[in-house]
């Protein structure tokens, strides 16, 4: 919105057409322009753009105030639009199209056109967002470019989308803290674009991420083409390619095309599994498999034997109507996922389940963890003041694979007491899985004695025996017996008094950590 208030600052470069006011945006925005009125909560502005009046119209909820020079409320009190049409000088055309302020000839420069898309952007609705693409190793321009040809497809998808440049946030230094800002604001689906240097450096990928709110959990997903240096531009457009890929950011579905490639591939050693990311496995090398995408193919082989996983990559592009071959050599891989989270220190847990007291995490961020089956697979991340991330990513067959989580403030008071009932919980638990633990040294131990106990009684019971038999003297002899007779007796007393204790004791303490745990 900032560069659209830079239309205004040649407001006074001719004559007068609406009241001249000092106008301050909820971001913190300030400028002067020329205010034409208000009707169904839409702010009128005037101003001039290469020396034509052009009126330029904004949600009246994006306002802090519009005070003109007598100190007048102009934003709350009631009022109508002026009209342009008949203030405006014979040699200025307005534009009173609500969508876009000013028409872009053929050879306008990138700025014009950055300005104008910066107009349609502030008539959307908050809910969605496409944030233009971050500045980065690419040119400005280009960026700019790509920025609003993205908008203006997203923005015939769905009206409801409007624009957020980098600059009007400038308290914002990267794509977490817009995204946290603007899910702030009440923005459920977000759109990020981003053009980088790809892995060859002929080549750049046009990156689209889409932030998909959904019961307050972030779902995030990634679509990417990859364009020719030199021909950016008309790769990108060639075939629908840049369309495609805003509807598939966007959720919309991409039609097919009628015409088929095919791809053939053989790997050494054979019968290796073929697949491609988000996809099940396709075949068993070697074979051939049609696909009707038109840019570049990743296609993954792997061979998986006791745990141990062999695996290759390649890039292909496929012929139209013809069929590309590939020939891969599997080697001995490692596949490590290297999850990284902004905040560092969040627990991760394996799988989509919802996350409960009794769910074990594998680590803390950052982590690297193993994982030797290729496909499609899930992880939650979760930490203390953070909304927990569900994370969908490929496991492709290579050695190293890079996950980034940037994970948002809570500031829903529900949201944490929830959070903090669950750590409070999962504490309780852990003291109860100690306690079933801990109680088993005391029944071991009391069984000990209780075994102990009875060999006494049975001895006893042997000298017992001994003492009635009528042949046995009453001498020295026998009062020996009769006293080893009442030590083991109290001996065994002693023994199985103890060990039965101990048994309770233990059979107690395992019953009180089963009632924390569960």
């Amino acid at each position: 919105m900032t560069l659209a208030f830079c239309f205004f600052s040649q407001v006074g470069a001719a004559d007068q057409q609406g009241i001249y006011a000092q106008v301050e945006l909820l971001s913190g925005t300030k400028q002067k322009a020329q205010f034409l009125g208000i009707e169904k909560d839409t702010v009128s502005l005037g101003g001039y753009i290469k020396n034509k009046f052009t009126i330029v119209k904004f949600p009246k909820a994006q306002f802090k105030s519009i005070v003109d020079e007598k100190g007048n409320d102009l934003l709350n009190q009631a009022s109508t639009p002026a009209d342009s049409a008949s203030t405006a000088p014979a040699n200025s055309t307005p534009s009173v199209d609500p969508i876009v302020a000013d028409s872009a000839k053929a050879d306008s420069t990138i700025s014009d056109s950055a300005a104008t898309d910066t107009a349609i952007a502030t008539t959307g609705i908050s809910n969605k967002v496409f944030v233009s693409f971050e500045p980065s190793e690419i040119d400005q321009g280009t960026s700019d470019l790509f920025s609003n040809i993205a908008f203006r497809l997203l923005h015939e998808l769905d009206t409801a989308f409007y624009m957020q440049r980098w600059e009007n946030t400038p308290e914002c230094s990267d794509r977490a803290c817009i995204q946290e800002h603007l899910k702030g604001s009440g923005a459920k689906d977000i759109i990020f674009g981003k053009a980088i240097h790809a892995k060859h450096p002929d080549s750049i990928s046009i990156e689209l991420t889409r932030v998909f709110y959904e019961e307050d959990l972030p779902t995030i997903k990634k679509s990417q083409i990859t364009v020719s240096r030199d021909g950016i531009l008309q790769d990108a457009l060639k075939g629908n390619s840049f369309t495609s890929l805003v509807k598939k950011a966007a959720g919309f579905p991409v039609p097919t095309k009628q015409e088929r490639s095919y791809i053939h591939v053989e790997t050494d050693p054979e019968a290796a599994t073929i697949s491609r990311p988000e996809k099940d496995a396709i075949c068993k090398s070697p074979c051939t498999f049609a696909v009707t995408d038109t840019g570049r193919i990743e296609v993954n082989a792997y061979w998986s034997v006791d745990k141990h996983l062999w695996g290759a990559q390649t890039f292909v592009h496929p012929l139209p109507g013809d069929t590309a071959k590939v020939s891969l050599k599997l080697k001995r891989i490692n596949p490590e996922i290297k999850i990284v989270s902004n905040p560092v220190g969040a627990e991760i847990f394996p799988g989509t389940s919802e996350i409960d007291r009794n769910s074990k995490s594998i680590g803390t961020t950052p982590k690297v963890v193993t994982l030797t089956t290729p496909g499609m697979t899930a992880m939650r991340l979760r930490k203390a003041g953070y909304r927990d991330t569900l994370v969908n990513f490929y496991v492709a067959p290579v050695s190293e694979i890079n996950i980034d989580v940037s994970m948002e403030h809570l500031t829903d008071f529900h949201e944490i007491q929830k959070q903090e009932e669950w750590y409070h919980q999962r504490k309780v638990s852990y003291i109860g899985k100690v306690l079933m633990g801990s109680s088993i040294a005391p029944v071991l131990l009391g069984s000990l004695l209780l075994y102990l106990g009875q060999q006494d009684y049975e001895d006893a019971e042997d000298i017992k025996n001994e003492l009635t038999m009528p042949s046995a003297s009453k001498g020295a002899k026998y009062n020996e017996k009769v006293k080893k007779n009442k030590d083991l007796v109290d001996s065994g007393d002693r023994y199985s008094i103890i060990g039965g204790t101990l048994i309770g004791a233990g059979i107690a303490v395992f019953g009180l950590g089963l009632f924390l745990t569960f």
